[in-house]
Parts: structure tokens; C-alpha cells; sequence
């Protein structure tokens, strides 16, 4: 049963890291409502978040290999002219605003933020946000017309995502629309920065974890969790992208707006 619970965790990551409805606050109210009474709930976070990082490299493996072929040239042979050593510092300087938010404020961020009260504020006022981007004219640009200016607003805007309910693909997806880009380019790029960021948050609480027993069963129930986001988080790669096509942001804002409602249900009659 316990890793069948993982399972279910799993799951959940894979369907809500990619989809812009949050990750964080799926998760936490799902540990809320269904009680899930095993490993610690940031570590197994991030387990499950490496499972989506193994997702994301290999839906985009070929413009990451891409990209890190021209990063690692840039160093030899700069080419300002060379669209690709562009892109991939941009990506890099992108990372930089929510790496040094997380760094210093992580963890005050998830003391104060995580709870269901926070997350109806947030899934509504994303919601709204999504449905003000889908209001602005026709978007045409792709991810090879990226600047400096519009990739550091980018990633600016991607600190927000540390707070639950926010959706970390759906700030930076909305966002990237605002400057322009089409859904599908923006999400492009999102996943593509969003890579460097889960890596490093991974390392991080890997290294958090060294020194401290950690039994067998707990990192079989890590595995199992990381491995079941990394197979759905795939396919919804997928299912984004087509659903991105044919509905926009639209019917995520009004799915976001029918969760919150039913937290402050929760919350209510509970």
C-alpha cells in the first residue's frame, strides 16, 4: 500500500508539474486530504521533481544537447552571431533570479506559504492572470527571437513559482506570452530553464541529505515515486503542448478557479 501511495504522488507530480495548475499545491493538499503519513514531504518533493527533470531532458534532448554543445563553444570560440550560444546563456542568466530567491529564502518561503489558505490566493489569482494573457492580441514570436531583457523578465517572473499554488510553467508560459512568444515557443522555453533550476534543487537537497540515516525503504519509496513522475511527466509534456494548441491557458485558469473553490469547501465544512 505504501508504495502504491507513491505511485499516486508520482502521478500527481507528472500531471501538475507540467500542466500550469502547481505542482507544490497539488501535493500538499493532496498529503492534506488523503494523509500520506510517509518520508518527508520536501524530500520527497524533490525526488519526484528529479522524475520530471528526467522528463523534460528527454522530451528536449536534442536541443539540450544542442544548446550545451554551443554554451561549452562559447567558451572557446564566442559567436555573437551564433543564435544557439545566445539562447543557452539566456537560459542560464534566466536561472539566475529564482536560484538566489530559493538560496536565501527557500526555506522561509515554505514555512510561511505552505498551507491550503495561501494556495486558494494563488490558484485564483493565476487563474485570472491566464485569462488576461488570452485576451491580448495574436503572439508570433519564437524562442531563437529571445533577448537578454526578455529572458531576465522571464526568470524574474519564475521566483513567484517558489510560492505553492503559483505553477512554476505557468508564470514563466504566461509570461513568455506577454513578451510576445507563441504558447507553444513559450513553453518551450520554460521547460528549457525550468531543467537547470530542477537540477540544482535536486543537488541540493541531496547534498542537505548527506550525513543523515536514511533507511532502505525510504529511498525505495523515493525511487518508485521519481520513477512514476518521470514516465507521466512525458506524456503530459505531450499533452500540454496539444492542449496548449487547440484551448490556450483558458481552460486551465477556469480549472484552477474550480480547485480553489474546493479547498475553501474543504476548509470550510472541515
Amino acid at each position: 500500500m505504501i508504495y502504491l501511495l507513491s505511485i499516486i504522488l508520482g502521478l500527481i507530480q507528472a500531471l501538475t508539474e507540467f500542466l500550469p495548475i502547481s505542482s507544490s499545491a497539488h501535493l500538499i493538499l493532496a498529503r492534506a486530504w488523503l494523509d500520506f503519513g510517509f518520508a518527508d514531504g520536501l524530500t520527497f518533493d524533490v525526488a519526484l521533481h528529479v522524475g520530471t527533470l528526467a522528463a523534460i531532458v528527454f522530451h528536449y534532448r536534442k536541443d539540450i544537447d544542442t544548446l550545451f554543445r554551443a554554451w561549452l563553444r562559447s567558451f572557446s570560440r564566442r559567436d555573437p552571431g551564433d543564435v544557439n550560444q545566445r539562447l543557452a546563456w539566456y537560459i542560464l542568466v534566466a536561472c539566475v533570479p529564482a536560484g538566489v530567491v530559493g538560496v536565501l529564502w527557500a526555506t522561509w518561503i515554505e514555512v510561511v506559504f505552505r498551507n491550503p489558505e495561501v494556495i486558494v490566493v494563488t490558484l485564483t489569482a493565476g487563474g485570472i492572470l491566464f485569462l488576461l494573457v488570452e485576451s491580448r492580441p495574436v503572439r508570433t514570436c519564437v524562442m531563437e527571437d529571445m533577448t537578454l531583457r526578455r529572458a531576465i523578465f522571464v526568470g524574474a517572473a519564475q521566483t513567484l513559482a517558489l510560492v505553492p499554488g503559483v505553477s512554476r510553467s505557468g508564470i514563466t508560459i504566461a509570461v513568455g506570452m506577454m513578451n510576445g512568444f507563441t504558447r507553444k515557443e513559450a513553453a518551450r522555453f520554460s521547460f528549457l530553464m525550468g531543467a537547470p533550476l530542477l537540477a540544482g534543487a535536486g543537488a541540493k537537497k541531496m547534498y542537505d541529505l548527506v550525513g543523515q540515516p536514511i533507511v532502505k525503504d525510504e529511498i525505495g519509496l523515493m525511487l518508485v515515486g521519481a520513477i512514476t513522475a518521470a514516465l507521466g511527466g512525458w506524456v503530459v509534456i505531450r499533452l500540454l503542448l496539444t492542449m496548449l494548441d487547440r484551448f490556450g491557458l483558458t481552460i486551465f485558469a477556469w480549472y484552477r478557479f474550480a480547485l480553489a473553490l474546493g479547498v475553501v469547501a474543504f476548509l470550510w465544512f472541515s
